[in-house]
């Protein structure tokens, strides 16, 4: 189970940080123009979060001692965004997004129950 877990976490964050280079380059982000520090912070924060998935996802895959903390700590970093950003989509009328995170969220948190229950046993 420990690779699965690791496999989405890798596609987590190369979603996460695609989907940010892709609204850039395209220049969706009108927070750029509106907002520019609030948006540089929050994407350092997301960027981040992309990349502690990234490594959590190979560190479980390599059966790092490390790798079940690292995911923890990365999805709860998931968590957050995705309770933010629901607020952002449902406040534009983007539902379909909010569907999505709400699937993400239900998936994170199943596998974090999924290594938590290891270490309640």
């Amino acid at each position: 189970m420990k690779k699965t877990i690791g496999i989405y976490s890798i596609i987590l964050g190369i979603s996460i940080i695609a989907l940010w280079i892709v609204l850039l380059i395209s220049n969706n982000v009108p927070e750029v123009q509106t907002e520019p520090i609030s948006i540089i912070f929050h994407l350092c924060a997301e960027l981040l979060m992309g990349l502690m998935l990234l490594i959590s996802g190979i560190s479980l895959i390599r059966k790092s001692k490390v790798g079940d903390i690292l995911f923890l700590i990365s999805s709860g970093m998931v968590i957050y965004s995705i309770i933010n950003s629901s607020g952002y989509y449902g406040n534009s009328g983007e539902w379909s997004m909010v569907t999505v995170f709400i699937l993400i969220l239900l998936v994170t948190l199943f596998f974090n129950s999924v290594l938590i229950r290891k270490y309640l046993k």
